[in-house]
C-alpha cells in the first residue's frame, strides 16, 4: 500500500510541474481517478476501525455478560440468606416448645417439654427445613442450654461474635474455618425476648453451605471457560474451583481481582491473571451481609476468539469492497454527482434537527426513488418522533400516578379501608370502568368479593359475590398467582359476564400475593375493546404488590392487637382473684369475670356438706 501511495504522489508531482497535462485529461477521469482514491481510503480507515470497534465491543460484552452473572448469583445469595434469616425465627412456631423454651431461660420450673422433647423438636425442624446444620439456644450467660448436638450443650459462647451481637439484634457472622469441622460456617443468631421486649437468651444457626456452592456451580452461560467462585476476606476460597482442587481451609486465591475487591470492599471489574496463570477477564462483587467476595471469570482467550474471526472477516471484506469500489468508480458518470451533493445537503441539514426539509425530485431513475424514500422516511420520523413524545408523556403520567396511589396505600393499616380506598384511587388514578378486588377464603377455596366501586360493587358486595377458584378470569389469577389480561372479552371462552358491568370490554385480573401465598385479586374493567394492554398489568401488578404488603401489614396488626387485649384480660383477671382472701371468694371473682369476657351470665353456688366444711 505504501508502494501504491509513492506513485500516486509522484503523479500528483509530475502533473502540477507540467500543468498543462493534468489540464487535458477529461473531466471524467480526474473524478475516476478522485473517486478510486476516495473510495479506498475510506475502506481501510473504516476496516480498520470497524476491527478495533469489534475487539473493543466484543470485550465489553463479555464484561456486561459477567456483571449480569455476578449479580445474579449476588442476588441469589442475598435471597438464600433472607429465607435461611426468616426460617430461623421459625423455630418459635410451635407455642409449646416456645414456652418451653423461654421457661427454661427463665429458669421457670413450670416447663411444658423436657429437654430431650425440646432437642427432637429443633432436630425434626431442621431435618424440615434444611436451612442448618446445628441450632442451639444461648442463655443471658451465653451457656449452650440447648442444641441440636448434645455434644454442645453446656459449652461457653459468651466471647463469640454470634452471642454478643445476636443478643442485641439479629446477626450474621462472616464464614469462618471450623477445624472440628473441617469446613467453613456461617451463623446467624437473633435475641430471645419476652413478650414485654426483654432479652432472656439467644437462638442461633449454623447455616448449611452446600447452597452456596449450588449457586456457584449453576449453569451461567459463560461456557467451559468461565466460572464464578467465593472468597472470604482472609482470602480463603469458599466454594469449588474449575482449574484446580478445592480443599477447605487450605486453597487461597490472591489474583489482582480479589486484591482489589477485598482491600476496597467495592465491586469493580479489569483483566488479569487468574489463580490458574491464564489472562482473563473478571468482574467482582463485594457482599457486606457475609464479609465475603463474589468472583465472576472468564478466559480471555476463548473470549477473543471470535475477535480474530471477524478480523480475518473485515479484512477480506475490506478487499471486496476496494474492488467493488474501484469497479463502480469505472462505471459512475458526472450526472450523478449533482443530485446526490443536494441529497446529501438536505440529509445534513435533517441530521441537525431540520425535519421540514423535503428532496427535490427531478429524475425519474434511482436517485429520483432515492429522494422519494427520503422524503417518505423523513414524514414518518416526524411522525414518530411526535409519537414518541407523547408515548413517553403518557408512560411517564401513569408512573407517577401508580407511585403516588402506592404510597397512600402503604400508610393504611385498616383492611377494609385499605380495599375500598385501592379501588377507588385505582379506577380514578387511571380512568378504568370499573375496579374492584376479592380477598382469599381461609380453605382456599373461593374469592370473596371485599371492595368495588359505583354502585355495582355496592350491590355485589351486599350480595356477598363470591368467585370460586380456577373459575373466570379472576379465579385463574388466584389459582395460578400470575396476572390474566384479556384485552377483548368477547373473543375469549373463560370470560365470565357481569350484569352489573355490561359494558365491560377488556379486563385484566392481579394476584395480591407474597411469594407463592395468594391473599386475593385485584380485578380491573375497561370499557373500551384493547383498553387494557400488558403496561397497565405491570403498573397494577406494583399496586397489588403494595396491597399484599399492606394487608399483610394489616393482618398482623389486628392479631397482635388481639392477643395483647387477651394476655392483659387474662392478667387482670389474676390479679382480682389473687387480690381475695378465701377461695369461695375467688371462685366467685373468677366466675363474674369470666362471664363478662365471655358475654355471657354464670354463677356459683356452695353448699355445706353434712359432715362440715365447704363443698363447691
Amino acid at each position: 500500500m505504501n508502494q501504491n501511495l509513492t506513485a500516486k504522489r509522484s503523479l500528483f508531482a509530475g502533473t502540477r510541474s507540467s500543468g498543462r497535462p493534468f489540464q487535458s485529461i477529461s473531466l471524467r477521469s480526474r473524478l475516476l481517478l478522485a473517486f478510486i482514491l476516495l473510495a479506498i481510503l475510506p475502506v481501510l480507515l473504516t476496516g480498520s476501525v470497524a476491527t478495533a470497534v469489534s475487539a473493543q465491543g466484543l470485550r465489553n460484552d463479555v464484561f456486561d455478560e459477567l456483571e449480569s452473572v455476578s449479580i445474579l448469583k449476588e442476588n441469589a445469595i442475598k435471597d438464600w440468606l433472607t429465607v435461611v434469616q426468616l426460617n430461623l425465627g421459625l423455630v418459635y412456631e410451635d407455642r409449646v416448645a416456645r414456652q418451653s423454651i423461654y421457661a427454661r431461660l427463665q429458669n421457670d420450673p413450670n416447663i411444658a417439654m423436657s429437654q430431650n422433647q425440646l432437642r427432637y423438636e429443633l432436630v425434626e425442624f431442621n431435618h424440615r427445613t434444611k436451612y442448618f446444620t446445628e441450632l442451639f439456644v444461648m442463655d443471658r450467660n451465653g451457656e449452650i442450654i440447648l442444641s441440636t448436638d448434645r455434644l454442645q450443650e453446656g459449652k461457653i459462647q459468651i466471647n463469640q461474635n454470634f452471642f454478643l451481637e445476636g443478643f442485641k439484634g439479629r446477626y450474621v457472622s462472616p464464614p469462618s474455618y471450623e477445624v472440628s469441622l473441617s469446613s467453613y460456617s456461617i451463623v446467624i443468631s437473633e435475641p430471645i425476648k419476652t413478650s414485654v421486649g426483654v432479652t432472656i437468651g439467644v437462638l442461633a444457626g449454623r447455616v448449611n453451605l452446600e447452597r452456596l456452592n449450588e449457586i456457584m456451580l449453576q449453569e451461567t452461560g459463560l461456557g467451559e471457560a468461565g466460572e464464578t467462585y467465593l472468597v472470604s476476606a482472609n482470602y480463603a476460597v469458599l466454594t469449588n474451583l474449575q482449574h484446580i482442587e478445592f480443599i477447605p481451609g487450605e486453597t487461597y486465591v490472591r489474583t489482582d481481582g480479589v486484591n482489589n475487591v477485598l482491600r476496597n470492599k467495592a465491586n469493580g471489574s479489569g483483566t488479569y491473571t487468574d489463580y490458574d496463570g491464564n489472562e482473563t477477564f473478571g468482574v467482582y462483587r463485594w457482599i457486606p451481609e457475609l464479609q465475603i467476595a463474589l468472583i465472576a471469570e472468564h478466559d480471555q482467550s476463548e473470549a477473543l476468539q471470535a475477535s480474530n474471526q471477524v478480523l480475518q472477516i473485515t479484512v477480506g471484506l475490506m478487499i471486496l469492497t476496494a474492488l467493488i469500489a474501484i469497479l463502480i468508480a469505472f462505471l459512475v458518470t458526472r450526472s450523478i454527482t449533482t443530485p446526490i451533493t443536494k441529497l446529501v445537503e438536505v440529509a445534513n441539514n435533517i441530521s441537525h434537527g431540520n425535519l421540514d426539509l423535503q428532496a427535490e425530485v427531478v429524475r425519474q431513475d434511482e436517485i429520483g426513488v432515492l429522494a422519494n424514500s427520503f422524503n417518505t422516511m423523513t414524514s414518518r420520523l416526524r411522525d414518530l418522533i411526535g409519537s414518541l413524545e407523547q408515548r413517553v408523556a403518557d408512560r411517564t403520567k401513569a408512573l407517577t400516578t401508580s407511585t403516588e396511589v402506592s404510597r397512600r396505600l402503604s400508610t393504611i393499616l385498616d383492611e377494609k379501608q385499605l380495599v375500598t380506598e385501592v379501588v377507588e384511587q385505582v379506577k380514578n388514578a387511571f380512568d378504568y370502568y370499573h375496579a374492584h378486588i376479592y380477598l382469599m377464603d381461609d380453605k382456599q377455596e373461593k374469592l370473596i368479593m371485599a371492595g368495588g366501586t359505583g354502585e355495582a360493587g355496592q350491590v355485589m358486595l351486599k350480595r356477598e359475590h363470591f368467585i370460586p377458584v380456577g373459575k373466570g378470569l379472576v379465579g385463574r389469577a388466584g389459582e395460578t398467582n400470575a396476572p390474566v389480561l384479556v384485552s377483548d372479552t368477547s373473543k375469549n371462552p373463560d370470560w365470565l359476564p357481569n350484569p352489573l358491568l355490561p359494558e365491560t370490554k377488556s379486563e385484566i385480573a392481579v394476584p395480591i400475593s407474597l411469594g407463592e401465598q395468594v391473599l386475593g385479586v385485584l380485578d380491573v374493567q375497561q370499557n373500551i375493546v384493547d383498553g387494557l394492554q400488558r403496561q397497565d398489568v405491570d403498573l397494577l401488578q406494583s399496586i397489588a404488590n403494595q396491597v399484599a404488603i399492606a394487608l399483610q401489614n394489616s393482618r398482623t396488626l389486628g392479631a397482635a392487637q388481639e392477643r395483647a387485649s387477651r394476655e392483659q384480660l387474662i392478667a387482670s383477671i389474676n390479679q382480682k382473684i389473687t387480690s381475695e382472701n378465701n377461695v369461695e371468694s375467688a371462685l366467685q371473682v373468677a366466675v363474674r369475670e369470666i362471664g363478662r369476657a365471655l358475654g355471657t351470665r354464670t354463677q356459683i353456688k356452695l353448699k355445706t356438706p353434712k359432715n362440715g366444711g365447704n363443698h363447691v
